[in-house]
């Protein structure tokens, strides 16, 4: 009887402890395409596993600072405007490379702006959470690295040729 007693508190002292729930899962695997619910896809969370919640919310600001709609309506109109050169009847190369310089000039102030961003992000991160980036920047490059070897080797580019019947005879 004293044995049960015993059992029975140690089972009622132990119930908080088996009663615990285990967390839920992540988001998804990393590397995996997700929808953000704002019409844009994203790879999860992985470049930021990890990090501390401030760190990803520095980095996240970083990424999503400034207009980018904007910079690719910019681009996008300078190649509107290379197409139209190209489309009319008489060549007009002032024109076709004027389209082109602006072109290659939204791009890059696109991607200043991108860098100066992720820059100022990066000295407000932690030692802790930059390497926590570095990993999984190198992961996400290593991944990406493998998905096109397997591309080329079904014969993407620069992959090799599909097999080819042989000639009839």
């Amino acid at each position: 009887m004293r044995f049960a007693a015993t059992l029975l508190l140690v089972a009622v002292a132990a119930a908080p402890a088996i009663a615990q729930v285990a967390p839920p899962p992540p988001p998804g695997p990393p590397g995996e395409m997700m929808h953000d619910g704002r019409g844009r896809m994203h790879f999860g969370n992985s470049m930021f596993a990890g990090m501390s919640d401030a760190g990803k919310a520095t980095m996240h600001g970083a990424l999503h600072d400034g207009e980018p709609l904007a910079d690719h309506e910019a681009t996008h109109a300078a190649r509107d405007r290379m197409l139209a050169v190209l489309d009319a009847d008489r060549l007009d190369p002032v024109a076709l490379r004027r389209a082109m310089d602006d072109e290659r000039e939204a791009a890059n102030a696109a991607k200043a702006r991108r860098q100066g961003a992720m820059v100022a992000a990066f000295q407000q991160l932690s030692l802790a959470d930059r390497r926590a980036f570095v990993v999984n920047a190198r992961a996400m490059r290593n991944r990406v690295e493998d998905r096109m070897a397997r591309w080329r080797g079904r014969g993407g580019p620069g992959g090799p040729a599909p097999m080819m019947p042989p000639p009839p005879q």
